[in-house]
């Protein structure tokens, strides 16, 4: 802001010995700059606008009082100011404080004019206003204009600087735009590789899915004529040695080794193809390690007298249980022991197991040592890989398909484990294969059975089957164990029933007249009610393929053994107690799901009800650590539910989150906030805010008294 001293009301110009050329002050685009002059007196006005426009070229506007000014300001861009302080209505000092104010005005440079007699009383108050610059009266009219004329400089710098901004603006723009079409471009194209990979993988898959039937109906029908082959080879070995024609012995016994070797490389080529395809199964048991390891070194022990080898066992003398597959193990470490045998003649081969505890858990380590003749870098590359051996010689000296450790790694790392191998050309080589000692989280149980059998559980199983012997035999044994149990003799009726009990557990046969297993099922997967009941299928072997495709949750095979349902039961944990169970009571089923979704991501389980009658029927079954509950709802609303847990001692205690989306009056929300412990809004409800509560209310739940 700029002060220009005047004599009152008078304007005299103080132009002593001052002469200048228009040109030297014009400016090369001052044209386009408006300068607002703001002045309660007529003649300066005159006399301001006169001078400046004999040596400057800009547009000038022009007020004559301060409300007036800040109409011109909303309505006209203004690119300097020269105001006047002592003025009626509004003085300099009060209109430049608004002009400050205004975002739009805020930046536009003021030059303050005053009389000389008040300059040094004005000057500090004006810049604390944010005057830019001040001109006392009378004017010295060299000084005006030079700084005026700075002033215009800038603004036309700071135009120029803002119209090259705006140019590279443009200029991004444009290469955004164009960036932006090479990139829909592209989307376009990778959505076109994309749907085109979509459909190869559905034909590598329907390809991978016929190879696979394909191998098991050929394995099928290549065993069945190859057992009859080694059969008749020992008993024509039998007959010759009783006859003492020994050569025809021997030839039997020739053929029957072939028929071993070829059914081995069936066995094999199946067991990759079940890998590849996904349909590879577990089934985790108990295993006692000691009797399973002497079990083991049987089997190798005369394939260690054919090579003259000696084999030694380093473990500790009592190894413990695990939980694994038996026969997936017991596979594995034939392969390597097998392995060990044949590259090593007259040898030792060290068999190592140890039990040791990770930061993952409890681990199983077995190591094979040989003395054989190991491995290059290149050849332990491609140690692991199909159809793959050491070298050609090597399958010439020594034979092998080249699956086996291609096997053994495969079940390793399904079972969680896995395998690595140290090898030195020349000098042996040493594999270790790690493995969880519980394959799965399998509950321990006691190893005597009516210890198991008179244990008392909480729960509810549903079982659906056709079969009179198995729904009965099913019923006594879970009873025993302390489970509710309700029986179906069909889906419709199962259907039903599990809308009624909501059951922790279905089993579920697949093989039924009228509706079979597979439909019941899809029913139950449909409804948002039943879609989270565990449903374990009670099947034949060869069901269980078509089981994986429509994810089924586990299987009891037919004929069922009590231990493998004891085990299945504990996998999934219905007889816990239900610290971590919320349930949510809600008619709407997006308001059902999306609540469940927050709470499931925390890792608490989730039991939904449609009204509060259903949830009441449930609550002493199902146990709810806490309870979110809507207001309006049909059959039984949340008032009435409410009314329902204080009456009751058992239930009273339970803490409840209400939901709701009704406005309530105050004489509602002084009536819940005796009873419940938190009131949240559905149409605005913090996620945050309402998981942190949760959280609190179910630990103050579980916390001692």
């Amino acid at each position: 802001m700029v002060y220009i001293k005047k004599n009152v009301k008078q304007f005299t110009i103080h132009n002593s010995q001052f002469t200048i050329r228009n040109s030297q002050f014009n400016m090369s685009d001052t044209k386009s700059i408006n300068l607002l002059i703001v002045d309660d007196n007529e003649n300066n006005l005159f006399t301001l606008r006169t001078l400046l426009h004999e040596y400057l070229d800009v547009h000038i506007l022009e007020a004559d009082t301060g409300p007036t000014a800040l109409k011109i300001l909303m309505t006209q861009p203004v690119d300097l100011i020269i105001l006047d302080v002592q003025m009626p209505i509004m003085d300099g000092f009060e209109t430049a404080r608004i002009i400050r104010t205004r975002k739009k005005t805020q930046h536009i440079p003021i030059v303050f004019l005053t009389a000389a007699y008040k300059s040094e009383e004005f000057q500090q108050k004006g810049f604390a206003i944010g005057a830019a610059d001040y001109l006392t009266k009378p004017i010295d009219t060299p000084q005006l204009i030079a700084r005026i004329q700075s002033y215009l400089r800038f603004i036309e710098q700071e135009r120029l600087h803002q119209q090259e901004l705006e140019g590279r603006v443009k200029e991004r723009t444009a290469e955004l735009l164009e960036a932006n079409q090479l990139l829909q471009q592209e989307i376009i194209k990778r959505q076109g590789i994309e749907e085109a990979l979509h459909y190869a993988k559905e034909a590598a898959e329907a390809a991978n899915l016929a190879k696979s039937q394909f191998l098991a109906n050929m394995s099928h029908e290549l065993r069945t004529p190859l057992n009859a082959i080694m059969g008749y080879s020992e008993m024509l070995q039998e007959d010759a040695e009783e006859m003492g024609q020994e050569h025809f012995a021997t030839d039997s016994q020739q053929i029957y080794i072939a028929g071993k070797h070829l059914l081995e490389l069936i066995n094999s080529v199946l067991d990759l193809s079940k890998i590849d395809a996904g349909k590879m199964d577990l089934y985790v048991e108990r295993v006692k390690l000691n009797d399973f390891i002497n079990d083991i070194v049987n089997t190798v022990q005369p394939l260690m007298v054919n090579k003259n080898n000696t084999l030694k066992v380093d473990s500790l003398e009592n190894l413990g249980e695990i939980w694994t597959d038996t026969t997936k193990l017991r596979q594995m470490l034939l392969n390597l022991l097998s392995n060990a045998i044949k590259f090593t003649e007259q040898g030792v081969i060290l068999f190592q197991i140890n039990r040791q505890s990770q930061a993952d858990g409890e681990k199983l380590i077995f190591c094979v040592v040989d003395e054989g003749i190991g491995m290059t870098t290149e050849q332990r590359e491609n140690l692991f890989q199909p159809f793959t051996q050491a070298d050609s010689s090597t399958t010439r000296r020594y034979g092998g398909t080249g699956l086996g450790l291609t096997i053994t790694k495969q079940f390793a790392e399904m079972m969680g484990g896995t395998i690595e191998v140290e090898s030195e050309f020349g000098h042996g080589s040493t594999f270790i294969l790690s493995l969880p000692t519980k394959v799965k989280t399998v509950s321990t149980v006691n190893s005597s059975e009516e210890e198991i059998f008179t244990s008392k559980n909480n729960g509810i199983i549903l079982v659906i089957d056709d079969d009179a012997l198995v729904r009965d035999n099913l019923k006594e044994d879970l009873g025993k164990l302390g489970y509710a149990v309700a029986v179906a003799a069909d889906g419709i009726e199962g259907i039903k029933l599990a809308n009624k009990l909501r059951p922790n557990i279905i089993l579920l046969d697949v093989q039924m007249p009228q509706m079979d297993g597979w439909r019941v099922f899809s029913m139950l997967k449909s409804d948002s009610l039943l879609a989270d009941i565990v449903v374990i299928f009670i099947v034949m072997e060869e069901d269980k393929t078509r089981g994986y495709v429509r994810d089924a949750t586990d299987y009891i095979d037919k004929p069922i053994k009590r231990e493998q349902l004891i085990d299945v039961l504990d996998k999934y944990r219905i007889n816990d107690d239900s610290s971590d169970l919320v349930m949510i009571v809600d008619d709407e089923k997006m308001a059902r799901d999306s609540m469940e979704a927050i709470i499931e991501h925390q890792g608490w389980r989730v039991f939904k009800a449609e009204n509060g009658q259903v949830a009441l029927e449930h609550l002493d079954d199902k146990k709810p650590s806490l309870i979110l509950l809507d207001l309006s709802m049909p059959v039984m609303d949340g008032f009435e539910f409410i009314s329902h847990l204080q009456d009751n001692e058992k239930w009273h205690s339970i803490p409840v989150v209400v939901l709701t989306a009704l406005k309530l009056t105050p004489e509602e929300h002084a009536c819940l906030n005796q009873s419940v412990e938190t009131i949240f809004n559905k149409d605005s409800y913090n996620r945050g805010e309402l998981t942190q509560r949760i959280h609190q209310l179910i630990a103050k739940s579980l916390a001692p008294e």
